[in-house]
């Protein structure tokens, strides 16, 4: 008798034991599941998050050439008529220089402030002589995309901040020159038929 007890209670204790193990398995699997997700929630969230800041990188680095426009009409205003052959940031992108071309040919030099807004100072005549005259003359004769065509057709080229931008000779022929720095750092020089608005030469300055 004592034999059969302890054999039937090792029997239930074993029947018992295979029973639990399904229960067991079904808790580790619940587990597993839950860990799984509450890790992929968390790389969504970790994801998302990246995201955002990424966007918000990209936003907080877009760059615009309003001011550049605003200080090409500052200047403009300022003399009270003529044609901006140039305009360029200063003192580290705090101001502008912009040079207007009157009908005479002469030259004058405005200084406006960061957002283009304002001028600092006085219009500067600059003291030209014949040939300055006449260069001058020239440029604005062959310029029949305006500065700001041209800044226009920079954009379209590359995404960035215009530096600078003037009538140039090139070979013989008038072009607007100019720089654009895109969101990278990266310098790209880019030189524009004057005339017809088409690229002449489209480069990535490496010099600095």
């Amino acid at each position: 008798m004592n034999t059969l007890r302890t054999t039937t209670a090792r029997s239930t204790r074993r029947f018992a034991g295979i029973a639990a193990l399904p229960l067991v398995a079904s808790l580790a699997l619940v587990g597993c599941s839950t860990a799984q997700s509450d890790g992929a929630s968390s790389t969504t969230s970790s994801s998302s998050s990246s995201g955002s800041a990424s966007g918000g990188a990209t936003a907080a680095s877009a760059t615009s050439n309003d001011a550049l426009r605003a200080a090409v009409a500052t200047a403009r205003d300022a003399v009270g008529s003529g044609t901006v052959i140039s305009v360029e940031q200063e003192q580290n992108g705090t101001a502008y220089e912009v040079l207007v071309v009157t009908d005479d040919g002469t030259e004058h030099e405005v200084h406006t402030n960061e957002a283009g807004t304002a001028v600092s100072g006085s219009p500067r005549t600059e003291t030209s002589d014949a040939d300055d005259r006449a260069e001058n003359e020239r440029f604005t004769a062959a310029a029949d995309l305006t500065v700001d065509d041209a800044v226009g057709r920079f954009e379209d080229l590359h995404a960035g901040t215009i530096t600078e931008l003037g009538l140039d000779d090139h070979l013989g022929k008038v072009v607007w020159e100019g720089d654009v720095r895109d969101a990278s750092g990266t310098k790209h020089s880019v030189r524009l038929d004057a005339g017809t608005g088409k690229v002449v030469t489209d480069e990535v300055d490496t010099d600095d």
